[in-house]
């Protein structure tokens, strides 16, 4: 029990490593105004806020069976998440600043990607010899993956129906910040409405929607005399849904199961506190949300192998951003 905890908490962490890394960034930002700091705020951490949602509706379930009445499992998964090499850089003068230009290249790493100093673009004002200074534009994690854990409980009730809570209860992890994250989903059989199915014992289909909230606060610091930062934050809030047609096998050691639905993910990244440029005597104020929309149709199949109560299960999401899951858990129907 004490090395799931730790693992938790472990993965957690590593679920804010990329809102960590984004902290400088986005303060830096605001050399270049509130306008263009909202722009390039909005490109840099565009693969994190679109892969916040896809993980967001990963990992619900791991065999399309429903549960009998009174049977439960509860479930530990970790689903992790990749940015496309397309998702890890951006073009600056394809942003329409309004008071930079990029010398030379003009390609950047995103929060997700990763770009030598000497190659990173040089944004320079677009008048001379007014406020703005020239800045380099700063690099990414280098990590093109989101890990996102989750703690998931299920039971079954009457009617071919079972109905699942998930959870990450509110942790705080110093420097990166504090995350939570609450879930329910419902989850139906069909088997016994459609005649085929019915008279194979293994086939299994089932209906599946389900929400999940996410929220997380990392303080952003300042950079005294350039930038001066009073209760600067990055507040994250993030809901998820998906609704999915289930489709599995089920033998006594093994089950396979696949996927396929609608996913849609709205998450707000909120850029909160007073940042004073110095360059530009201005003091900005809460100035900006990012908001980040993602819908799609998606499929995934797995694998489960139970070894009495005891469930480990696998399985691969196909789309914009692929997720891949695994996890443990214990399950008694």
């Amino acid at each position: 029990m004490k090395m799931l905890k730790r693992t938790f908490m472990l993965v957690v962490a590593g679920s804010l490593s990329l809102s960590s890394v984004a902290q400088e960034p986005l303060r830096d930002f605001f050399q270049g105004g509130v306008d263009d700091a909202r722009t390039l705020s909005k490109a840099y951490l565009k693969p994190y806020g679109e892969m916040l949602g896809t993980s967001l509706n990963a990992g619900w379930y791991n065999t399309a069976k429903v549960h009998k009445l009174g049977g439960f499992d509860i479930t530990f998964s970790v689903m992790n998440s990749v940015a496309p090499s397309s998702a890890q850089s951006f073009d600056v003068n394809a942003l329409g600043l309004q008071n930079f230009s990029a010398v030379g290249n003009s390609v950047a790493p995103t929060v997700a990607g990763d770009m030598e100093e000497s190659l990173r673009p040089e944004l320079q004002p677009n008048t001379e010899g007014g406020e703005y200074a020239a800045f380099r534009m700063p690099n990414g994690s280098g990590n093109d993956k989101l890990p996102l854990p989750m703690l998931q409980a299920a039971v079954g009730l009457p009617f071919n129906t079972e109905v699942m809570a998930r959870v990450v209860p509110k942790m705080k992890f110093g420097d990166a910040g504090e995350v939570s994250v609450l879930g329910f989903g419902v989850k139906h059989s069909l088997k016994d409405y459609i005649p085929f199915v019915n008279r194979v014992p293994f086939l299994q289909l089932s209906l599946l929607a389900g929400y999940t909230s996410f929220n997380s606060a990392t303080e952003i610091p300042g950079n005294p005399p350039t930038i001066e930062v009073t209760d600067g934050m990055l507040d994250i809030s993030s809901g998820a849904f998906t609704s999915r047609l289930l489709v599995g096998a089920n033998f006594p050691v093994i089950a396979l199961y696949t996927g396929v639905g609608y996913g849609s993910a709205n998450s707000d990244f909120s850029v909160n506190g007073q940042y004073t440029v110095e360059s530009l005597q201005d003091t900005f104020t809460d100035p900006f949300t990012l908001g980040y929309k993602t819908s799609g149709i998606d499929f995934n199949a797995g694998l489960r192998i139970r070894l009495g109560f005891l469930a480990l299960h696998a399985d691969y999401t196909v789309a914009d951003y692929s997720v891949l899951t695994a996890g443990v858990g214990i399950n008694i129907r």
